[in-house]
């Protein structure tokens, strides 16, 4: 076959900064797949491709051999360099404009479906975030300077479930701020909320199995257990929580946020959390203990793990709302018989956290720089919820109401049912976004309004917000 002739596309910049040799294999590899080169066409000798393209023939022979490696080109003794054939013809062939995912890869893309559906608040109603501005920065600091040797020293493995002394002040704060007595090998610290019902889901459930969820919930969570392959069951939730009487009569798990709600906002009542228990162990199920953003109630309900006398309840709690989401942390609390359980499987996931990160942590928790930015700031969150409710009470039209709003960080407007609360959080003015609540149920068509937050603005960005809101809800408007 007659070699080609035409040279131009290899010819090398001698502007570039790129050396010689690698805008030749770049250049070469080009032409081969474009199909500049034909499939079983034979190149130039090296030492002619050297002298008509300027360069030494020792960068050549160096392309040459690179490309022969990468299978674009073979030789033939006493024949000479040749494109090879089989290469080109398969990167000859048209990509394919559409292909099909895996079924397991499909249930992904649809959960995501709804993901995408229910979006993101932003703003100063944002919901889920605390307040970044307050972070304790400069004690933060010190103490990680201080932890700067042991970062140099525990640069190998760690244990996945945690940094001991960091499962140990855990352990004494759940202790302290929640009732909840757990021995430190009851901990497994994770990279926040998402990262345990993961593990929960892997530990305690099997694809098909019937999970029992708050309708309207926690959207993430229910993404979780659906990617899992897990058939939801949603139970009503009313100001007091999940409505435990209507649980299934066969489920291996119930999802609940019993100190606060999310999102309508109330605290289950001692009868609710004896019955749930009850029904955890008629069923031989589980009941997963989303404890969120309690330490900010200044007067708060026992944690439900605390009533627990039958090891049915897995905790969970998360330091995204209490100090920053940005330092994926959070951690679970397996009943004992099961610590073992959730410890293995939390290795095989993954092998834990930044170790300089956790003993920071650790550190910020014995030494009682925790416990005083929480009284801060639940002092702060007190007020600028009580502005969000005064603004919203003041102009909400008729027909909607305020959910329970004593604790936690968002309250719940509630709106008429025939209320269309996806079109008018889309209508709001630009930079600000509330949740819409019939877009965190399952099943439930009556459950309208909005989700809005306290904690990520400033008091005065808050009342204009809350006015905003409440004066976009008017009749005409």
């Amino acid at each position: 076959m007659k070699e080609p002739i035409d040279l131009e596309p290899l010819f090398p910049d001698r502007t570039s900064d790129e050396p010689l040799g690698a805008q030749l294999v770049r250049r070469l590899r080009a032409a081969v797949e474009s199909g500049f080169f034909p499939a079983a066409s034979r190149l130039l000798p090296s030492r002619e491709l050297a002298r008509r393209l300027g360069v030494s023939r020792n960068t050549v022979t160096s392309a040459l051999d690179q490309l022969i490696a990468e299978g674009y080109l073979d030789t033939r003794v006493g024949a000479g360099t040749f494109v090879t054939s089989t290469l080109h013809a398969a990167r000859s062939r048209p990509a394919a404009t559409s292909r099909s995912l895996p079924a397991a890869a499909r249930d992904l893309a649809a959960v995501s479906e709804q993901l995408d559906e229910v979006g993101s608040s932003f703003g100063p109603l944002r919901v889920g975030a605390p307040d970044l501005a307050a972070f304790p920065l400069r004690a933060w600091h010190r103490i990680e300077r201080r932890n700067i040797g042991f970062a140099d020293s525990h640069l190998d493995y760690g244990d996945g479930a945690g940094l001991p002394a960091l499962r140990e002040a855990i352990s004494r704060h759940i202790a302290q701020f929640r009732g909840v007595v757990a021995d430190p090998d009851q901990i497994i610290v994770v990279e926040g909320a998402q990262a345990a019902l993961h593990l929960i889901a892997i530990v305690l459930t099997r694809s098909g199995e019937r999970v029992a969820i708050e309708d309207p919930c926690y959207q993430l969570a229910r993404a979780i257990f659906a990617a899992k392959g897990l058939l939801l069951h949603g139970v009503t939730v009313d100001r007091d929580g999940m409505r435990t009487a209507e649980l299934p009569r066969e489920a291996s798990l119930a999802y609940v946020t019993p100190s606060h709600q999310f999102p309508l906002g109330g605290a289950m009542p001692l009868a609710r959390r004896t019955g749930l228990l009850e029904w955890a162990q008629a069923c031989n199920a589980y009941v997963v203990e989303d404890d969120y953003d309690s330490e900010f109630d200044a007067h708060p309900l026992p944690a439900l793990q605390s009533l627990d006398r039958d090891e049915r309840v897995i905790y969970v709690g998360t330091l995204s709302k209490t100090l920053a989401p940005g330092l994926r942390l959070g951690y679970v609390v397996a009943p004992r018989h099961l610590a073992p359980a959730f410890r293995f499987a939390r290795t095989v996931t993954s092998l834990g956290a930044s170790a300089h990160l956790q003993k920071t942590v650790a550190d910020f928790l014995a030494q009682g720089y925790f416990s005083r930015h929480v009284r801060r700031m639940t002092g702060i969150y007190e007020r600028r919820r009580r502005i969000l409710v005064d603004a919203l009470a003041k102009k909400l039209p008729p027909g909607f109401t305020i959910g329970p709003a004593q604790t936690g960080l968002h309250v719940a407007i509630g709106a008429p049912a025939d209320f269309d609360d996806v079109r008018a959080a889309n209508n709001l003015p630009e930079g600000n976004r509330v949740l819409p609540l019939s877009l965190l149920c399952l099943e439930r068509k009556d459950c309208k309004g909005f989700l809005v937050g306290f904690s990520a603005g400033s008091d005065e960005s808050i009342a204009r917000a809350a006015a905003m809101l409440a004066g976009a809800l008017a009749p005409g408007s």
